[in-house]
C-alpha cells in the first residue's frame, strides 16, 4: 500500500519523512556543540522525526488525499476525523526507544502540537482510528515506513498531551529542551514541505566578506567602533554611534561566521540595505545557482516576494524558492523585520520555532528608538529569550533611551552571555548647523527659503504627517516645479517608483532639486542632502533626520543647514506623545541655535528619557506596563497572524483608488486569478492588481461609507478618494 502525506505535489509518508532526517543530519552537525541539548535530546529529535506524521496511515486520512488524487478510496472501519498528530504520539512504541515519565511527556507534546489547531484530544475516537485503521496494517506500515509502531493501545500517552498538562517555563529545564525541540521539529518539517533547504551558505564567513569590503573602500581600514563588534562576537553587544560611522558593517562584523538576521523598522531601509549587500559593487555577501537562486542573503517582510518580482532577473520557479528560503530561515544572513523573527514573546501558537532559530543565530536589532513603546518593551523581551537560549543579539542605534538598556539590564538579571556596551561619539566631524524658526513648515517665509535653496542644493523637508506634507508640496509646486513628494499614501507601483528615484537623487551629487517626505526616510536609509527643512518633532526623530544631511561631515556648515520649523506642527498626539514632544523642545530651547555636537545631541537625548523624568508619563507607563504584560503572559493563547497583527497596524486594508476601477490592466490581471489553475499564477495576477493599491484605515471616519469590496478577492477594497501620482490617496 502506498501511504500519502500530501497531495500537492504528490508526496509519500515515507519520503517526506526521508527529507526531514536529511535536514536533520544538517542541523545536527552544524548546530550540536552550539544548542544547550545533550545527546539524548538529539536521539529524541530523531524519534519525533521518524513518527511526527505516522498518523497520517488513518485510512480516513488516506481516503481525503485518495479522493484528491482521483484514486478509489479504501475501506475505513472508523471514520472519526482524527488529527494524525495525536495518532501518531500512540504509534510510538515508548518501550523499545526506553522512554518513560518526563521523556514521555516531551516527546508526546512535540509530536502531538507540531500542528497546533487548539482542539482537545478525544481518547474514544483516537482510541478507535488506531485499532480499527492502523494497527491491522502494522506489517504493512513497518514495510513502507522502515518503523515499528506499538501494538498496544496505551491511552496513557494521550494524558500527556491534554492541554492542562502542556509544559510551561514553570518546568524548567524540561520547557527550554521542549521549545527547542518542537522548534526544531517545525522548522525540519517545514522546510521539507516547502522542499527547500534547511540551511544554505554555511560556509560562508560573513566577516570576511565585509573585511574585505572595508579594505577596498576605505584606506584606514575598520573604524573604532567595528574594530569594537568585531573584537565582541562572543557577547551581546549594545552600541550607540551617530549616522554615518559605519553601523550596518560594524553589524555584520560582529556576525562573523554565525548565521544572521538583521532587523530594520522600515520597508524602504530593508530592501535598500538588501541591495546593498547583495551587490557585488558593494558588500557582494552572495552565493547563487540555478536551482537556489540566491543563497547566501535572503529578504523577508510582508512584500519582500513582490520586491524580488520587481528586481530579479530569475524564473517564477526560483524566485519563489528563493522566498521560501527565507521564510524557513534557511540563508546564512536575513535582512527582515521583527515581525517575521521576533514576535515570540507573544507565546503564539507554534513560537517555538522562531526560538529555536535564533538559538542557533545571531539577531541585530537596528534603531530600536524607532519603534513604539509598546513594540520596544517586546523586543527587550525577546532579547532576554535570546540569552535564556542561547543566542546572541546585538543592539545598534544613533540615540538610545537609557531606560530602555536599564529595563534591559533589570530584565536579563542573570545573563547566559554579557553585554558589552559603549557609545561611539565623533565630534570632530560637525555636520550641523541649527536655526530654530518660531514658524509653521507651511508659511510663506520658509516656503520661499525652500524655494531658493532648492534651484541650487539638494533640499530634503520632512514633515511629521501626510497631511502636512502634501500641504508644503502644493505650496512648493506653485513656484518651483523639480519637486517630489514621498509618503506611505501612494499605490505600492508609485511608491516603489518615488523610492527608486530619492536614492538615484541622493546619489547624484551635482543635481538641485527638493523631496518632501514624512519619517519613512528617518531610519536606517543611505541619503544625503544638503539642506534639511523639518517640522519640530521628537528629539531622537529630530536627530535622526539631521542624519539625512551632510551625513558625512564634509559640507560647509558656516550658515545653517538645518531649519526647525517650531510653530503649527502637526501630528502632535498621535504621531508623537504629548510629553515626550514637549519635553523635547524645552531641551532644544534650551541649547540653541548654532552648530550642535554628537555628543550635545547624545546629552540631549539622554536628559529627554531620563527615567525619573519620564516617571507617570504616558510614554514610560505603555512601556512598563507592556514588559510587565509580556513577561507574565500566559502561553499557547492566540495564533501567529494574531502575534504579527500585533506588530504591525491591524486597521490597514489594501485599497485601490476608485480612478482605476476602469484600468485595463487592472481588468486583465483580474480574468488572469480567475482562470489561474495553480497559487503562482494567481498570486502573480493578484501581484499586478495590488500594484494599484494604497493602505488605508479600515476604520478611519474619513473612509466609512467610501470603501466598497473588490470582486472575489478577499481583503482588497475600492476607495473612492481622489488619487493622483504627484501627490497620492487625498
Amino acid at each position: 500500500m502506498i501511504y500519502y502525506a500530501k497531495s500537492d505535489p504528490v508526496e509519500t509518508i515515507k519520503e517526506h519523512t526521508d527529507q526531514l532526517l536529511i535536514r536533520y543530519e544538517t542541523l545536527k552537525s552544524l548546530y550540536k556543540h552550539v544548542l544547550p541539548l545533550s545527546e539524548r535530546d538529539w536521539e529524541i529529535l530523531k524519534i519525533a522525526v521518524e513518527y511526527h506524521d505516522v498518523g497520517k496511515t488513518d485510512i480516513v486520512f488516506q481516503n481525503k488525499i485518495r479522493k484528491k488524487l482521483n484514486k478509489p478510496l479504501l475501506e475505513a472501519k472508523a471514520n472519526y476525523q482524527v488529527e494524525h498528530n495525536f495518532l501518531s504520539v500512540i504509534a510510538i512504541p515508548f518501550q523499545d526507544f526506553a522512554i518513560s515519565g518526563e521523556e514521555g511527556r516531551l516527546l508526546s507534546q512535540v509530536i502531538a502540537f507540531h500542528h497546533e489547531r487548539g482542539s482537545e484530544p478525544k481518547f474514544s475516537e483516537i482510541e478507535k482510528n488506531y485499532k480499527l485503521n492502523i494497527l491491522p496494517y502494522r506489517d504493512v506500515i513497518k514495510k513502507e515506513l522502515h518503523i515499528v509502531i506499538d501494538e498496544k493501545i496505551r491511552l496513557s500517552k494521550l494524558y500527556f498531551i491534554k492541554h492542562q498538562k502542556r509544559i510551561l517555563p514553570i518546568d524548567g529545564i524540561l520547557f527550554k529542551r521542549y521549545v527547542l525541540l518542537k522548534g526544531l521539529l517545525h522548522r525540519l518539517d517545514h522546510a521539507a514541505s516547502a522542499h527547500v533547504p534547511i540551511e544554505l551558505a554555511n560556509e560562508m564567513d560573513i566577516g570576511v566578506y565585509v573585511q574585505s569590503f572595508i579594505q577596498k573602500t576605505f584606506p584606514l581600514g575598520i573604524n573604532e567602533l567595528q574594530k569594537f563588534t568585531k573584537d565582541h562576537q562572543k557577547e551581546h553587544v549594545v552600541v550607540i554611534a551617530q549616522t554615518g560611522m559605519g553601523k550596518t558593517e560594524a553589524g555584520l562584523l560582529w556576525l562573523g561566521n554565525r548565521k544572521g538576521f538583521f532587523t530594520l523598522p522600515l520597508r524602504v531601509s530593508i530592501n535598500s540595505m538588501y541591495q546593498r549587500i547583495v551587490d557585488s559593487t558593494k558588500i557582494a555577501i552572495s552565493k547563487r545557482n540555478e536551482e537556489y537562486g540566491g543563497m547566501a542573503t535572503g529578504l523577508l517582510h510582508s512584500t519582500s516576494l513582490d520586491y524580488l518580482y520587481d528586481q530579479e532577473e530569475a524564473n517564477d520557479q526560483v524566485l519563489e524558492k528563493v522566498h521560501s528560503q527565507s521564510k524557513e530561515f534557511a540563508n546564512k544572513l536575513i535582512i527582515t523585520t521583527i515581525d517575521q523573527i521576533l514576535k515570540f514573546p507573544f507565546y503564539y501558537l507554534g513560537f517555538e520555532k522562531e526560538i529555536a532559530t535564533v538559538a542557533t543565530a545571531k539577531v541585530i536589532v537596528d534603531e530600536l528608538q524607532a519603534y513604539n513603546p509598546r513594540i520596544a518593551a517586546m523586543l527587550i523581551r525577546a532579547m532576554v529569550i535570546i540569552d535564556q537560549f542561547g543566542g546572541s543579539f546585538m543592539i545598534m542605534t544613533a540615540t538610545l533611551p537609557d531606560f530602555y538598556f536599564k529595563a534591559l539590564q533589570r530584565e536579563m538579571k542573570d545573563p547566559r552571555t554579557p553585554i558589552a556596551y559603549k557609545s561611539f561619539i565623533d565630534d570632530s566631524k560637525k555636520r550641523h548647523n541649527i536655526k530654530i524658526e518660531d514658524l509653521s513648515i507651511i508659511d510663506s517665509t520658509i516656503i520661499d527659503k525652500a524655494v531658493k535653496e532648492g534651484e541650487v542644493r539638494k533640499v530634503i523637508i520632512i514633515c511629521n504627517t501626510i497631511k502636512r506634507a502634501r500641504e508644503v508640496y502644493q505650496s512648493i509646486f506653485e513656484k518651483n516645479k523639480n519637486v517630489c513628494l514621498l509618503h506611505s499614501k501612494f499605490t505600492k507601483k508609485d511608491r516603489n517608483k518615488l523610492e527608486d528615484n530619492l536614492l538615484l537623487f541622493a546619489e547624484n551629487h551635482n543635481t538641485p532639486g527638493i523631496w518632501i517626505t514624512t519619517q519613512i526616510v528617518e531610519a536606517s536609509l543611505d541619503i544625503d542632502f544638503d539642506f534639511l527643512i523639518t517640522e519640530m518633532s521628537s528629539l531622537d526623530s529630530q536627530f535622526q533626520r539631521y542624519g539625512r544631511c551632510n551625513r558625512k561631515g564634509k559640507k560647509s556648515i558656516s550658515e545653517p543647514n538645518i531649519l526647525v520649523c517650531m510653530k503649527d506642527v502637526s501630528g502632535i498626539g498621535n504621531v508623537y506623545y504629548d510629553e515626550i514632544y514637549s519635553r523635547s523642545c524645552t531641551i532644544l530651547n534650551q541649547q540653541g541655535e548654532g552648530v550642535i555636537l554628537e555628543s550635545t545631541k547624545q546629552m540631549m537625548i539622554y536628559e529627554l528619557y531620563n527615567e525619573e523624568s519620564l516617571s507617570g508619563t504616558k510614554f514610560k507607563k505603555e512601556f512598563d506596563d507592556t514588559l510587565k504584560q509580556l513577561r507574565d503572559r500566559p502561553l499557547y493563547e492566540i495564533r501567529k497572524s494574531k502575534a504579527q497583527d500585533l506588530l504591525r497596524d491591524i486597521q490597514q486594508v489594501q485599497a485601490i483608488p476608485i480612478r482605476y476601477k476602469d484600468c485595463a490592466d487592472i481588468k486583465d490581471a483580474f480574468i488572469k486569478w480567475q482562470q489561474a489553475s495553480t497559487k503562482t499564477e494567481k498570486r502573480k495576477a493578484r501581484y499586478i492588481i495590488e500594484q494599484f493599491t494604497v493602505p488605508v484605515n479600515l476604520y478611519s471616519k474619513k473612509n466609512r461609507g467610501l470603501l466598497s469590496d473588490f470582486p472575489l478577492i478577499k481583503g482588497l477594497y475600492y476607495i473612492d478618494r481622489e488619487y493622483s501620482e504627484q501627490i497620492g490617496l487625498v
